[in-house]
């Protein structure tokens, strides 16, 4: 059986969730960098259409959008299952993962990471409205996922799942903020969860250099 191909920025946060399911799964794979540059060209516009990352293969078979890749990682190979069997804490994962999809990432990755990190690499001045306009939602989200997952080892139950991989990059990008500091101090255990997963292999090891 051939490796799975992720392709995409190693820095993207959604890449890194996709490579963190692969390695908590032990499951070797390879990276085909894809710089912001090359989203909307070939061939990476025929691997999504809509000029996203990632895209992924396996034996053949191409996949995007990351909740999809992730679930189909968990499900292709049998090790260290990611999905709680059973269906409150499964229904939490998959609720926590929309909140990443639907609102975290709008505003965390899109309204303070974006001009933060990308948009000065890119020689663009950083928007700091955007960054406080965004803030506020950022604070909802962290404040509703800790709810969510209370004094419990791992958001969804007692084992690693997910949620857990698709929360954990955007929060390592954001505690380099004095405004991440800040919002993460006010959720001790939500703070104290991103602690633990940091000291995950599978963050060590898909860690993006410099990050």
């Amino acid at each position: 059986m051939a490796r799975p191909i992720v392709y995409g920025p190693a820095t993207s946060p959604y890449v890194w969730s996709a490579r963190l399911a692969l390695a908590e799964k032990g499951v070797a794979h390879e990276l085909v960098e894809v710089p912001p540059s090359s989203f909307r060209t070939e061939p990476h516009i025929s691997r999504h259409p809509f000029g996203k990352v990632p895209a992924f293969e396996h034996d053949g078979f191409a996949l995007y959008e990351t909740q999809a890749i992730m679930r189909y990682i968990d499900e292709a190979f049998p090790t260290a299952p990611l999905q709680p069997i059973e269906l409150h804490p499964f229904a939490r994962m998959s609720q926590i993962m929309g909140i990443v999809d639907a609102y975290l990432a709008p505003s965390l990755v899109g309204g303070v990471l974006y001009p933060r990190i990308v948009a000065p690499r890119l020689g663009l001045p950083t928007d700091e409205a955007k960054v406080a306009a965004s803030l506020p939602q950022v604070r909802l989200c962290l404040g509703e996922i800790a709810r969510l997952a209370g004094e419990q080892e791992f958001l969804a139950g007692d084992m690693v799942s997910l949620a857990d991989l698709m929360v954990v990059p955007p929060l390592i990008y954001f505690k380099k903020f004095p405004e991440g500091v800040a919002q993460l101090a006010e959720v001790p255990a939500l703070a104290a969860w991103l602690g633990r997963m940091e000291q995950r292999q599978s963050v060590a090891v898909t860690r993006p250099p410099g990050v």
